[in-house]
């Protein structure tokens, strides 16, 4: 933290800085000193510091009118105001202009501790929010060198730098596995993954590291590089592990200042996509061996076959032909990444033809389906080959019938919208509902029905179970733990608070509310 001494007598000026650097046992100031407010504010212009300990009385520029000139030019740093002179104008001035202390001279060793121990707890604090929302410059310039090629933000860029004088940046994909399947892999993400990592740097953390959520599931983790890093990132994923997250990490080399994030990340990107057939859990960019990529692409022959075997159901044919696919693509490795990305994303629209969903989703780029959940190329084999099963099921054509009409979108929203009405009081997740039910990948059925509906199956299985739980609330005889079991709710505290989220009052005032109605 740079810290600007203001002081017109030297002698006054060296002998607070011995107090501050007698504070400063981490060292954690890095301190200036100006002789008036017209140098001090110079310095300012400069250096930017985040705090200002300044004498009131001096020569071309006093302290109040340095206070004046920093809050006029919206700078955020934070000011303490020295006076000899315990006069309440002084204070009243400094406080109204937003001084954020005032000390009367001479300043005792425990009154300046005082005051610089809440500076420093305000400014952790101010300093974490930032973090954590991505407001922080050196954040803000990670996302935008990773979403526009070419960024070159200069005030950001040179915070970042300041911060990483060189950097490592890690890629980190949440996989979703049984133990959170019903819950969102991004909530969960983000409920434990900045914590576990506060909790092991402690106050490092605001210095050292960046991240942010890229999308669902996906963070970058930049670090500043000391040392072998091997270890670091193997703590990360140990911690990570330990907080209940399965993840999977690539990492780049380490970075000079004036090298892109972007351009290291999307190298990551690509090592991560094709990591099939290998089996570690972090991947060093600098540890691959540099092969030949080929090219590869979905010969036409084959994708029409594979077409017109969804269309008339036939799932031996699909099966048949996904196999042949796959063994081409064996033959040609290693492949380029964005081929094998094109493949898969040419079946997935054979897929969403199949069942009429439109083909230009969002899904298709960014869904939770990327290759980065598969650890060899037969899992994502036999992944597409469970998908297109399914979707010759749902159609309900044997592998040798003629085709007949697949069901329309109309008619699988009418399907889950009935068994969520019916079945309500069950564990009921999208998950299961499209592997047990539907046969069929999740992210169709769940873009599907929001976009039929206009609000997602979740959503909707929450309304219908807060409509059934106002009627029996209505019912004396019912205890709320009762009414909460009875419309699928396991815990009576995350029942009370969605249903205060969805009717604005907890079910105890909701059963008063009625029963008063009811009387009158």
């Amino acid at each position: 933290m740079k810290l600007l001494v203001v002081e017109d007598e030297l002698y006054a000026r060296e002998a607070l800085v011995r107090q501050i650097k007698k504070y400063d046992v981490t060292h954690v100031f890095e301190i200036y000193q100006a002789a008036n407010g017209a140098e001090g504010w110079e310095i300012c212009q400069k250096e930017d510091p985040e705090l200002v300990l300044t004498d009131i009385r001096m020569p071309k520029m006093d302290g109040l009118q340095l206070l004046e000139q920093i809050r006029l030019d919206g700078r955020k740093t934070k000011v303490i105001i020295l006076s000899a002179y315990s006069d309440f104008g002084y204070a009243r001035s400094a406080l109204s202009n937003g001084a954020f202390d005032y000390l009367l001279k001479p300043i005792d060793d425990e009154m300046l501790a005082k005051c610089l121990n809440r500076l420093m707890e305000q400014h952790r604090t101010e300093r974490k929010e930032a973090l954590l929302s991505g407001r922080d410059m050196a954040t803000q310039y990670l996302l935008k060198s990773i979403r526009t090629p070419g960024y070159s933000g200069f005030v950001e860029k040179t915070v970042f730098a300041r911060t990483f004088p060189s950097y490592q940046l890690g890629v980190i994909f949440f996989v979703a596995d049984s133990q959170n399947a019903e819950r969102n892999i991004s909530e969960a993400a983000r409920e434990k993954f900045p914590g576990a990592l506060e909790r092991e740097y402690g106050a490092a953390f605001l210095t050292k590291l960046r991240f942010l959520e890229l999308e669902s599931g996906l963070w970058v983790l930049v670090i500043r590089p000391e040392g072998d890093t091997l270890f670091l990132w193997r703590r990360i994923r140990k911690i990570l592990e330990e907080a209940g997250l399965n993840v999977r990490i690539g990492v780049s080399a380490v970075q000079s200042t004036g090298a892109s994030p972007g351009t290291a990340c999307k190298e990551v990107m690509d090592l991560l996509k094709c990591r099939l057939n290998q089996k570690e859990s972090i991947l060093f960019a600098e540890r691959q061996e540099k092969e030949v990529q080929m090219e590869y692409y979905l010969p036409k022959a084959q994708e029409d076959l594979l077409e017109k075997a969804l269309e008339y159901g036939n799932s031996q044919k699909t099966q048949e032909v996904l196999d042949e696919i796959f063994e081409g693509v064996n033959n040609s490795l290693p492949i380029r990444c964005d081929c094998l990305e094109l493949l898969y994303s040419q079946i997935m629209v054979l897929y969403r033809r199949a069942i009429s969903l439109e083909e230009t989703s969002a899904e298709l780029e960014k869904g939770t389906e990327r290759l980065m959940q598969f650890d060899t190329l037969n899992d994502l084999r036999d992944y597409l080959k469970r998908i297109a099963s399914g979707i010759c099921r749902m159609r309900g054509v044997s592998s040798d019938a003629e085709s007949k009409p697949a069901q329309s979108g109309n008619e699988i929203v009418e399907k889950m919208t009935a068994y969520a009405m019916e079945h309500y009081s069950m564990d009921i997740t999208v998950r299961e509902l499209a592997e047990s039910v539907f046969f069929m990948n999740q992210n169709y059925i769940s873009h599907l029905f929001a976009e039929k509906k206009g609000i997602s199956f979740s959503a909707f299985l929450r309304q219908v179970r807060i409509s059934h739980a106002k009627e029996l609330l209505k019912e004396e005889k019912w205890s709320v733990t009762e009414v909460a079991a009875m419309v699928g709710y396991n815990d009576t505290s995350q029942f009370i608070r969605i249903f205060r989220q969805e009717v604005g009052v907890t079910p105890k005032k909701y059963r008063a509310t009625e029963g008063n109605l009811s009387d009158s």
